[in-house]
């Protein structure tokens, strides 16, 4: 039999107001939507293209509204129910079907009943099966470019991506095909330098000099970063610069219009995760929530990803400065529940006490199990002028 996690929705000033309402025992999702908008504003001002918002990285209808109440209004969906996620949030949302490989079915429902007009494939087969699904020309086809670089922290290329030759021989089946043709390339996700995107540019350049075919559209990607504590990656104006530097040089018949796919850089920041304290035993701590969970990130990313923190007894921040490192456990039967790095805490935690971790908003959602019946499903939005998450008003005084 199937289990059903209904989520519950709740609206507060601050973190202090929602746990002395709530006094929560399971883990509640902390949405900041003032912090999402003021991101994506950011974002939209910067990149000299379009910007799609990658569903993917979060796709929690709080998220969406604060994204969108940034000036969001185009999103990188990958399946036909991320379609209807964002447009029952935003019923004229425009969706692009950015998943190399999709669904028998997916991509004619997502042209008729969503009104798709941009797909994308690196493999002939797919391509020839789109074609026969669309009822239409009157789509841009992106053809997706292999692009591995060790400035990303997950190669997103070993899956999917065609090389040179393939690339070219797709973009002139596209256009031979009667509809638009478009490149594309995903470098990574949690790329830390700027020259990830150049080198994969210069690649589009070298493919489109030799295909002959004319191109106005070209997707980036994702992988933009967002700040975490032990991860030094360049500021994404940085990104923003040297892209758009480059992108005016790349085709000699004519401008391109940049594209970009930002999932992490625009939510991840924008929401926390609070969970309780169940049990310490001296140096270790067991969670309501961990890997199976908000938190196999810090897992993948073999440590890399560490989240800032703050803790609160009984409704109330918790004021100290003497910290220790404890090694965090969720709530599961399973051993392999446990955070890879150990956590700076206050040392006089203790069980009942909760802790915030910020910048979760990318890929906890989307992670979840519902292992040993455990599964966060529930929200507070925080919409107060001064709510800000861990490492909020740090962030805030350097924008």
């Amino acid at each position: 039999m199937r289990c059903e996690y209904p989520r519950m929705e709740h609206d507060f000033a601050s973190v202090e107001d929602m746990l002395q309402a709530l006094q929560p025992i399971e883990p509640v999702y902390c949405v900041y939507p003032k912090v999402l908008s003021r991101v994506t504003r950011e974002f939209l001002q910067g990149f000299p293209g379009t910007v799609m918002y990658a569903v993917k990285a979060n796709p929690a209808p709080m998220v969406l509204r604060g994204l969108i109440a940034g000036g969001l209004c185009e999103f990188d969906t990958a399946s036909v129910p991320e379609m209807e996620q964002v447009q029952e949030v935003m019923p004229d949302a425009t969706c692009h079907f950015m998943a190399p490989v999709k669904l028998p079915g997916a991509a004619a429902r997502a042209y008729s009943h969503h009104s798709v007009r941009s797909f994308v494939v690196d493999h002939e087969s797919e391509l020839e099966r789109l074609l026969d699904e669309l009822p239409g020309r009157d789509v841009d086809i992106f053809v997706r470019l292999a692009a591995h670089d060790s400035d990303a922290v997950y190669d997103l290329s070993t899956k999917f991506g065609a090389y040179p030759e393939q690339v070219i021989a797709l973009l002139r089946q596209v256009q031979a095909s009667g509809a638009r043709a478009a490149l594309s390339f995903n470098v990574g996700s949690l790329v830390l330098r700027p020259a990830a995107y150049l080198r994969a540019l210069e690649q589009c350049q070298q493919v489109l000099k030799r295909a002959g075919v004319p191109v106005r559209k070209l997707d980036v990607g994702g992988g933009f970063p967002a700040w975490y504590p032990d991860v030094e990656a360049r500021p994404v104006h940085e990104f923003f610069s040297a892209i758009g530097r480059f992108a005016c040089a790349i085709d000699d018949s004519g401008p391109v219009e940049l594209l970009a796919e930002p999932g992490r850089a625009l939510v991840a920041e924008g929401m926390s995760v609070v969970t309780r304290v169940l049990l310490r035993k001296d140096g270790r701590l067991y969670m309501n929530d961990g890997v199976w969970g908000s938190f196999i990130e810090p897992v993948i990313s073999k440590g890399l990803v560490r989240y800032p923190t703050r803790v609160y007894r009984q409704g109330r921040l918790l004021e100290t400065r003497e910290t220790i490192e404890f090694t965090l456990f969720g709530p599961t039967c399973d051993s392999l529940d446990v955070l890879p790095r150990p956590f700076p805490l206050p040392a006089n935690i203790q069980r009942g006490d909760w802790i915030e971790f910020g910048n979760m908003g990318a890929y906890s959602l989307t992670n979840r199990t519902g292992f040993n019946g455990f599964y966060p499903n529930t929200f507070a939005r925080l919409d107060s002028v001064d709510a800000l998450p861990p490492a909020g008003a740090t962030l805030e005084k350097e924008q």
